[in-house]
């Protein structure tokens, strides 16, 4: 029962859920409603999208096993009591399944691809595995450019169900017809929330990692460029979460989605600014993990808002 717990801690599987909830939401609360309104059938079967999805969880899976594998270093000194890797899973073992899964998931998707008569779809898995390998050997240790990675990599777990509909890739005409043009609108803007909210989470976890990071060489953002001008680009992108949630409560308040625009000011957009207070007052590691844990919370309230779409289509 330990070593499964262990197992389960490694592979961080409440983010795994979190990257299932989000394509699924996605996919039934906000493709499915948009096609059907407009009498077009969804490109992925129900066994198609489970493939895809699975394919998205085990290669996130592996990238989380292999990023503990190289941060054994840093997790000494910055979360001992926490560590997985050595304690409780032998290395061997943990590389053993990061390859498992790898395999696994890029496999997978290549069949889902396959499935939809489009098996080039089926590389953005293979793209997505050899980031991580290179996230966790190299970027994470640069200055912004790992942090960047890993966001556009979470924003690209929410675009790929919509590479793999038919009104996106199929042709310039499907692009521009009615639900074409609203399904890459509404991923677009759910694509730039997950960056934005995203980075700013990477650049805590940086913020609440420093010590570590900076005995093991890393080249982190508070360790290159100072604390403080950390948390300006935190407040920065915070801002640009605003402004989006500002654009999208204008928008949906001209189709009459009152209770959508309550939702998102009370619990994506009040929130960030108690994160804003909670960071600027913040200076202990402890601080910094209660912000990203909060920030994680907006991720999911903000997921959560797709339910409208399947509420009022």
């Amino acid at each position: 029962m330990k070593l499964l717990t262990a197992f389960f801690r490694l592979v961080r599987y409440p983010n795994l859920i979190y990257i299932a909830l989000t394509q699924y939401l996605l996919q039934y609360c906000v493709v499915a409603p948009i096609l059907h309104y407009n009498g077009v059938e969804p490109s992925l079967s129900v066994a198609s999208f489970c493939l895809l999805s699975l394919s998205t969880v085990l290669i996130a899976a592996a990238g989380y096993i292999i990023n503990d594998y190289f941060d054994i270093n840093i997790d000494i000194i910055n979360k001992p009591d926490k560590m997985v890797l050595d304690k409780v899973i032998n290395r061997r073992w943990a590389m053993a399944w990061h390859t498992i899964f790898n395999l696994a998931g890029v496999s997978i998707g290549f069949i889902a691809a396959w499935k939809i008569g489009q098996i080039y779809l089926g590389f953005t898995q293979v793209l997505c595995s050899l980031l991580l390998w290179f996230y966790s050997t190299s970027f994470k240790r640069q200055a912004l450019i790992g942090n960047v990675l890993i966001s556009l990599l979470t924003a690209l777990a929410v675009v790929v169900v919509g590479f793999y509909e038919k009104q996106i890739y199929e042709s310039f005409e499907a692009i521009m017809s009615p639900e074409g043009r609203k399904l890459i609108q509404i991923i677009g803007i759910y694509a730039v929330f997950a960056f934005l909210i995203s980075l700013v989470r990477e650049i805590v976890k940086d913020l609440e990692d420093v010590i570590g990071d900076s005995k093991d060489g890393c080249r982190t953002i508070p360790i290159i460029w100072g604390v403080e001008p950390a948390k300006k680009i935190c407040y920065g992108l915070l801002l640009g979460l605003q402004v989006l949630i500002v654009v999208v409560e204008i928008r949906v308040a001209l189709i009459g989605w009152y209770i959508a625009i309550a939702y998102l000011l009370i619990f994506v957009q009040a929130p960030c600014f108690y994160i804003y207070s909670l960071l600027k007052k913040a200076h202990l590691p402890e601080h910094y993990h209660k912000v990203s844990s909060l920030v994680k919370l907006v991720m999911l309230s903000g997921i959560l808002s797709m339910v409208f779409f399947k509420l009022f289509l």
